[in-house]
């Protein structure tokens, strides 16, 4: 494949703040007639062989390194960094997650950790206009908006209560 003008032209614009307009399976489908096999594949493949794919998941691996290791550091437990990378994120980033677990509020945390992450999903796609690192990076900015989407207060609450009895 190569270029997908007429398919990434219609795509709706993604803001973090806002909802999105389709579901990840809703988008495949879309997609499916634009996009090669592997291409549609390395989507939701966590172990892609493409370029952006890699990059991501290189990337995503040191984020959650990045993350694990603050996480471990406010436990007072060890880190073991053999298990996981730290070397791809940039000192900015590892400062920023740094900065969202001092407010001790979980729901802020989880929100900036992941606007860091679509945030660099945009810079990533930065100059790729009709290419598969466009639609790539769309993708993945759309799974984390509708996580978002999917969160149920009452099923949250259930699955805290539940989790917070003791049981005989």
């Amino acid at each position: 494949m190569g270029n997908y003008y007429t398919f990434v032209c219609s795509l709706p614009y993604l803001n973090f703040e806002g909802e999105p307009p389709m579901s990840p399976d809703e988008f495949i489908e879309r997609a499916a007639p634009w996009l090669g096999d592997e291409e549609l594949k390395a989507l939701t493949d966590a172990n892609a062989k493409l370029d952006v794919a890699a990059e991501w998941a290189l990337w995503e691996r040191s984020f959650r390194s990045a993350v694990a290791q603050i996480r471990a550091a406010r436990l007072g437990k060890e880190f073991q960094a053999d298990r996981l990378r730290t070397d791809v994120m940039d000192g900015a980033t590892k400062q920023g997650i740094t900065e969202l677990y001092k407010t001790g509020e979980p729901l802020k945390i989880e929100r900036g950790l992941d606007l860091i992450c679509f945030s660099r999903l945009d810079e990533m796609s930065a100059g790729h206009f009709f290419d598969y690192t466009a639609v790539y990076c769309y993708f993945k900015k759309l799974v984390i908006l509708w996580r978002w989407k999917c969160l149920d207060d009452l099923k949250g609450q259930e699955v805290l209560k539940d989790s917070c009895m003791v049981k005989s």
